[in-house]
């Protein structure tokens, strides 16, 4: 294996090789995956595993399997051949049973706070397939939100699960769900937590069996931690071959006149949407808004979100209302430009959603110190700005740098463009297509 490691992920691995049953609660833009795959790689070269079952948010699988990808070529065929990915949605429905519930040597749940609700239909039938298993580990950088303990009672049961009269309760916490109530926890009318009991207990019990870090604990880490590149599958598969091979979708009758106009129908369709020839917008289907929700589930730091189209920003917007978190947008139709200040001094309010042409350049965001680009820009003096909004003079924080990327389309190669501080033309767009079209007719030779 040629990976070099952090120092925090060697401490990592450590763990997972002197612990079958482990948590890692490492802070996003830290790096668990790499570890967890180093352990599962050693296990599978050591003839102590045959197969592993990961479990994850649907939009967090390509960042698995980018992370294979670093691996020799060797290591990626004995990985792929063992490894099933699958995602909590899919996990517990009938459809996915007969291919799932089964024995496995290692299973492994990334963003393990999606099953703090222990009566979730995921949760259980989770917690049944890991009284078939040998190694557990589970990975998130919030296993409890909203300081609700009561979220680690699952996550640490899948750990170390028993089954008592056909229920399954939790070694490390030595029964059911209603001891741990019982010993942790007093409970309103509604039958809620509303306080908590023995908490340095309760802490050296987690602690003995997670591994916790933050960005800002990894020394050896920069303050600007590089790219983080969440790779997103393209939704509008049929659409964008169409508009990429013959400028035109025959259905919503668009036609794009000009190399420009293709480029700018093609970004769209990895967004969600389409404006015809008329500038009548078509809403289409996207799994970026899928993978934001993901990331906002138990994410409560502040956060910073930049947008190219005014359709994106409206999008998102609506998910944050939805989820009731507070946020303040800044684009075009916000007529309060200061707006930001609020967001800097305003701890309720927890997201800011900018559109690069307002927010890039002029305001101080450090306040945050991870933002997200929904999608790319075309300029790279934009997204270097952008960067600075966080990254600056009192920003006390390693800063955090999420892309989504639609994976086989042009956002991957805008974001080649720029990580080389090039901007992306209608030249690089043209070879662009030049490529595509010869790999298309290719395929279909």
């Amino acid at each position: 294996m040629s990976l070099k490691l952090y120092k925090h992920q060697k401490m990592a691995l450590t763990y997972l090789r002197l612990n079958d049953q482990f948590a890692l609660f490492m802070e996003q833009g830290t790096g668990k995956t790499i570890p967890t795959l180093v352990r599962i790689l050693e296990l599978l070269e050591h003839k102590q595993a045959k197969n592993c079952l990961i479990v994850a948010p649907k939009s967090a699988l390509g960042a698995w399997n980018r992370d294979i990808e670093l691996f020799t070529n060797e290591e990626q065929k004995l990985l792929n051949k063992a490894l099933k990915l699958i995602n909590y949605d899919k996990i517990w429905r009938k459809s996915q049973k007969s291919t799932v519930d089964k024995y496995w040597d290692v299973i492994v749940l990334d963003e393990s706070h999606f099953i703090k609700n222990r009566t979730s239909k995921r949760a259980k039938f989770l917690l049944h397939l890991a009284t078939q298993s040998t190694y557990r580990y589970i990975l998130t950088g919030t296993p409890i939100s909203n300081g609700q303990l009561e979220n680690i009672w699952s996550q640490f049961t899948f750990l170390k699960p028993k089954v008592v009269k056909g229920r399954i309760q939790s070694e490390i916490f030595s029964g059911s769900y209603y001891k741990w109530l019982d010993r942790y926890a007093d409970l309103n009318q509604y039958w809620k937590p509303y306080r908590y009991n023995h908490i340095n207990e309760l802490q050296d019990i987690i602690d003995e069996y997670s591994y916790r870090v933050t960005k800002d604990e990894c020394l050896d880490l920069p303050d600007k931690l590089p790219d983080e590149i969440l790779p997103i599958e393209l939704a509008e598969k049929n659409n964008y071959k169409q508009m990429a091979k013959d400028s035109v979708i025959s259905k919503l009758e668009i036609l794009a006149e000009n190399p420009l106009s293709r480029m700018l129908k093609l970004r769209q369709l990895c967004s969600g949407f389409i404006t015809d020839n008329e500038f009548q917008l078509h809403e289409l289907k996207t799994n970026k808004l899928q993978a934001l929700d993901d990331f906002l589930e138990g994410f409560e730091k502040k956060l910073v979100i930049f947008a190219e189209f005014s359709h994106s920003i409206n999008a998102i917007c609506k998910l944050l209302d939805k989820r009731k978190i507070k946020y303040v947008r800044l684009d075009g139709s916000q007529k309060n430009k200061l707006i930001w200040r609020d967001f800097q001094s305003d701890a309720t309010i927890q997201v800011i959603v900018i559109q690069y042409q307002s927010g890039s350049a002029g305001i101080d965001l450090y306040s945050a110190d991870t933002t997200i680009y929904y999608e790319p820009t075309l300029r790279s003096t934009t997204l270097e700005q952008s960067r600075d909004r966080t990254h600056r003079s009192g920003q006390k924080h390693k800063c955090s740098y999420i892309h989504f990327i639609t994976t086989g389309t042009v956002e991957q190669q805008i974001y080649k463009a720029l990580s080389n501080f090039s901007d992306f033309n209608e030249k690089l767009f043209v070879e662009y297509m030049d490529h595509y079209q010869k790999s298309f007719y290719k395929q279909k030779g």
